[in-house]
């Protein structure tokens, strides 16, 4: 009787056990993440990029200012992996139109992130200010197709100030954008753009323009 007894007391430490064993074979089963390539720019580092222009925004270096352009980043020797996922922050400045479509004068004004010729992002970004008098929506976070409507700066995490003309009612708006697809190449190559359209004004870049804050990309396996 006795040993039946110390045989129930030690139930609820076997349990533990038993769930902690559970625990780490899940955490071992074979998922892990590697970061391939790590750039916050601030160093002026633009290996393995094409097209890359260095810009000092608020004392720090950034990649861009782009209005209707882009670069590439170009991976390959990649570890074997079956997803990749780009982590980036892309500022859009000043007077970003989102959906707005003026007769093919002014907007559009969309974002696009490509994977190996593929798209992964095709969004609109607007800048505007909110009000019943006046309010241009964007498309993002879903793609766009000219029928999503949501709100200026809908998933913006910061703002800060304009950098040419937007002034207090059009700033800039930071974004930090995640996207994970399968992917199993040796090579990788990724494309940030464009295709801004403001054909009402002297100076395109000094109305809208983007710039990249930072840029993560890992490739991930998986059992």
């Amino acid at each position: 009787m006795l040993q039946s007894k110390n045989f129930m007391a030690k139930l609820p430490l076997i349990a533990i056990f038993l769930g902690i064993s559970s625990f780490y074979s899940c955490v071992k089963s074979g998922y892990n993440e590697t970061i391939v390539y790590n750039n916050n720019f601030k160093s002026g580092s633009t290996e393995k990029l094409s097209g890359a222009i260095l810009y000092k925004y608020e004392g720090e270096l950034y990649i861009g200012r782009y209005n209707d352009g882009g670069f590439t980043v170009n991976l390959d020797n990649l570890p074997a992996h079956k997803a990749i996922q780009i982590i980036s922050e892309p500022h859009f400045h000043d007077t970003w139109d989102g959906n707005n479509n003026f007769g093919g004068i002014d907007g559009p004004d969309i974002w696009e992130v490509s994977l190996d010729g593929k798209t992964i992002v095709y969004s609109t970004f607007s800048n505007t200010p909110c009000n019943p008098l006046y309010c241009l929506f964007q498309s993002y976070p879903a793609d766009y197709f000219g029928v999503i409507n949501n709100p200026p700066k809908t998933g913006a995490f910061a703002e800060m100030p304009s950098v040419c003309s937007g002034g207090d009612d059009f700033k800039t708006s930071v974004y930090k954008i995640v996207k994970t697809i399968q992917h199993s190449g040796s090579k990788a190559t990724i494309t940030f753009r464009d295709y801004l359209v403001q054909k009402n004004v002297p100076e395109p870049l000094c109305d809208e323009s983007w710039s990249l804050g930072g840029l993560t990309i890992k490739v991930i396996n998986t059992p």
